[in-house]
């Protein structure tokens, strides 16, 4: 009777790391599996490690050939399976697994059918572990059953090694690694998402990715190979062309929701390496990046940052020196965009003075750039007053003048729809601009106002609280956040997710100021 679950290790030159990888394998508490070990021509001590592991344990067995690289001993190990295994997957001969791994990711596809489940992941070295940030987002809760068109997050979930496919998902779509380039994991992965009829997504960490410390670089660690831009593009026109592939107009829509990922995540990976990146680098990244983009067209452009707007306009155009200057431009003022206008706000950068010109259809701030960011700061009752304190910013505008901005307090009874609108006055208080990192070249000093109050018609748990701010304009203002009444009363000030535009990390140091 056939094992379960066959799994394939792709093994070149990891003398270092290979016992340490198998091990944790044979460690697995699910034990029903094959282990198919594919030595990629190794020129070091793998090959004989490998021998010697599948000696002792039967499970395990090895597949040699000459050198072909990473997609093809992948390939090559799916053709070497046990006939009517039911699961497949994938590890890479550096990195090891938790012994719970595949007992959760089978239970789960037992479970629900799926064609396929994923688990969480570690990044690790001799220091200790930390969460992948790359699986972060796709893998903070457990979600059974799920699909990227419900999940949009799981365009992020690009690596092959996390993850165990039912084998008839696997052979139904032809599914082959890419041969002869770099990352090619997302070729199968991506579509795969968008393939399947459902997926498994466990917060559970089912896999230890290595950080390698010593020995040859990983492909992950060789950023400013210009072979690592070209094959990053490849690797993301070969998504492009699979979901093309597909009739329907949910592929045309899910081809234009990955179009959107591509130029606000994917390439945003090789963006952060052009000004360290040589001569070399900087053509195949005008020649390859340039090219991808203006493949994809300008349909997914509106619904970019006004940075990433302009990253796509000047990588297209050959413009590296303003692309590089923009990158600094963001490194320096910790995201913020200078702004020029009300009404109609536009970015306003230094460097592009006496350059080309840019559309200005590319320099409008958007509205997610132009979301209000508030705060409460009290919320106390008084002789049956409710009194509130606190500010709005409209966004990377910030508030330099009293009179550019009017706010207001609209709240509204729990369960209906009826509100009532509290005018509020505004009033200086640095600490709105102490509390805005993403206003590096502005300030935010007038975005406050005093305590305001109005007379309770309901008991403090059925009502809310909404802040408006924005710039004096005939049209209504947008609401920028709602607070609960159990919130509003707590001493716990409560504040909206920052707009888009700086990076989502913290701890950063102190940004300067313009002069």
């Amino acid at each position: 009777m056939p094992p379960r679950l066959s799994i394939v290790v792709p093994v070149y030159n990891v003398e270092l790391y290979l016992d340490e990888c198998l091990e944790s394998i044979a460690a697995q508490t699910f034990a029903d599996f094959e282990c198919i070990l594919v030595d990629d021509g190794s020129t070091d001590n793998s090959a004989a490690i490998a021998k010697a592991f599948a000696a002792r344990d039967k499970r395990f067995r090895v597949v040699m050939q000459e050198n072909a690289g990473l997609g093809a001993a992948r390939n090559v190990g799916a053709r070497h399976l046990t006939e009517g295994t039911e699961y497949l997957a994938f590890v890479d001969s550096d990195d090891t697994m938790p012994d719970y791994a595949y007992e959760r990711l089978i239970a789960a596809l037992d479970e629900t059918g799926s064609d396929f489940a994923g688990g969480n992941v570690k990044r690790f070295r001799s220091v200790g572990m930390q969460q992948s940030w790359g699986h972060r987002a796709a893998f903070a809760k457990t979600q059974l059953k799920t699909h990227i068109s419900k999940f949009p997050a799981l365009v992020t979930d690009r690596t092959a090694w996390n993850k165990v496919y039912r084998r008839s998902f696997w052979d139904e779509h032809g599914f082959q690694y890419p041969e002869g380039i770099l990352y090619e994991d997302a070729p199968v992965s991506i579509p795969a998402h968008y393939f399947a009829s459902s997926v498994d997504i466990l917060s559970d960490c089912v896999y230890h990715w290595r950080v390698r410390e010593t020995g040859e670089r990983s492909i992950t660690q060789r950023s400013t190979d210009p072979v690592s831009v070209i094959d990053r593009v490849t690797s993301v026109r070969l998504v492009r062309e699979a979901l093309k592939a597909k009739q329907g107009a949910k592929y045309t829509r899910y081809l234009r929701d990955y179009d959107h990922n591509v130029l606000s995540e994917e390439l945003p990976l090789i963006y952060k390496y052009v000004g360290e990146g040589g001569p070399e680098f900087r053509a195949a990244f005008v020649e390859h990046v340039g090219g991808l983009i203006k493949e994809i067209g300008p349909e997914p452009w509106p619904n970019l940052t006004v940075a990433d707007r302009l990253k796509a306009y000047l990588a297209a155009e050959g413009r590296v020196e303003d692309f590089i200057a923009l990158c600094h431009h963001q490194r320096d003022y910790d995201y913020s965009v200078p702004v020029k206008g009300l009404a109609r706000p536009q970015a306003d950068y230094p460097f592009l003075q006496g350059r080309p010109p840019v559309p200005a259809k590319l320099l409008t701030l958007g509205t997610r750039e132009r979301r209000v960011v508030s705060r409460l700061e009290q919320a106390v009752w008084k002789d049956g007053k409710l009194l509130l304190r606190g500010y709005a910013i409209p966004g990377h505008l910030g508030a330099e003048n009293r009179l550019a901005s009017r706010k207001a307090l609209v709240f509204r009874e729990g369960g209906k729809r009826r509100r009532t609108v509290v005018g509020a006055r505004t009033v200086a208080s640095p600490m709105a601009t102490v509390n805005a990192p993403h206003l590096a070249l502005r300030h935010a000093d007038w975005a406050a106002s005093p305590p305001s109050s109005t007379r309770a018609s309901s008991s403090p748990a059925a009502s809310g609280a909404t802040a408006y701010g924005r710039p004096p304009s005939p049209s209504p203002a947008p609401a920028a956040s709602t607070a609960p009444a159990s919130r509003a009363a707590s001493p716990t000030p409560a504040r909206t997710r920052p707009p888009t535009g700086w990076p989502p990390t913290s701890g950063s140091s102190p940004t300067p100021r313009a002069p």
